[in-house]
């Protein structure tokens, strides 16, 4: 199977822009385009018709003469669902949708549910455009040796070589120390002193896994605190563009009350967040 670019289209703020940062993607990969314009199951055949004149035009607009483009709308009451299904058969696909911040307790987001249920990686995009010359983020937790945590590493940093070589961008990556929340309330835990005692273990690790990965040119950050909260700050440090991210894609009540560090950062984040699965391809 080729590749493919699948964007989410929904009518919202940004939702042009979110097609031509796909076209900017698919374009030197090589990749097919699809994109898909959900409506509930319910809808009358009046409303999908005019859905479907409307992704048709917009599509046009967006991509002109871009070949291997298609665009359909389709009617369900599961969008994460469809969409895993559609997807995860393909290791080198890619998902790409506008991010609407709904968070809540009682109300899991379509965005939480893609990132749970997806295998393959998925582009949560912001209404900010790509700068000429952009810095990427790549978060790495290096705080276990286990091969799944290993594997999100691996892929977060295939898929920042992947954006190297398709445009022209300077490369971060930050590992947070992590500090539980809860020391940090109760002033048990001083986050400087922490970061002091822990920080030349911490830059050994991660300059070993650059260097296995052949990218010692990768700009290196480390920071202590928690991981939600310093990725965000970093993030907004570097004025990055791009954060790209592992996420083990918890789901069902555990999913729902122990909600993963890349929905959390999420919440935070106001650029682009790519979140990679410890599936699918690898360097």
């Amino acid at each position: 199977m080729g590749k493919l670019v699948l964007v989410i289209s929904d009518e919202e703020k940004g939702e042009s822009l979110a097609l031509n940062k796909a076209k900017s993607i698919a374009a030197p990969l090589k990749a097919d385009v699809q994109v898909v314009r959900f409506l509930p199951q319910d809808c009358s055949d009046s409303t999908k018709q005019s859905a479907t004149q409307s992704i048709g035009k917009l599509v046009h607009t967006v991509f002109n003469e871009f070949g291997h483009v298609t665009s359909e709308v389709v009617s369900t009451d599961s969008i994460p669902s469809w969409v895993a299904v559609h997807c995860n058969a393909g290791d080198d696909n890619l998902v790409v949708k506008t991010g609407h911040r709904s968070e809540s307790l009682l109300h899991t987001p379509t965005d939480w549910e893609l990132i749970r249920q997806l295998n393959c990686p998925i582009l949560i995009s912001s209404n900010q455009k790509w700068k000429s010359s952009a810095n990427i983020l790549i978060a790495l937790d290096l705080s276990t040796d286990e091969p799944e945590q290993r594997g999100l590493n691996a892929h977060a940093l295939y898929w920042a070589q992947q954006w190297q070589s398709i445009s022209d961008c300077q490369l971060h990556a930050v590992y947070s120390i992590p500090i539980p929340a809860p020391l940090l309330a109760l002033d048990i835990v001083e986050q400087r002193d922490y970061l002091r005692t822990h920080e030349p273990e911490a830059n050994k690790k991660l300059s070993a896994l650059l260097k296995e990965f052949n990218m010692t040119d990768v700009t290196p950050h480390i920071l202590a605190g928690v991981p939600n909260k310093t990725i965000s700050h970093i993030a907004d440090e570097i004025k990055a563009d791009l954060v790209i991210i592992g996420s083990m894609g918890r789901t069902g009540v555990k999913g729902l009350l122990n909600k993963n560090t890349a929905e959390k950062v999420l919440h935070h984040l106001r650029t682009d967040m790519l979140v990679v699965k410890p599936t699918g391809i690898a360097p």
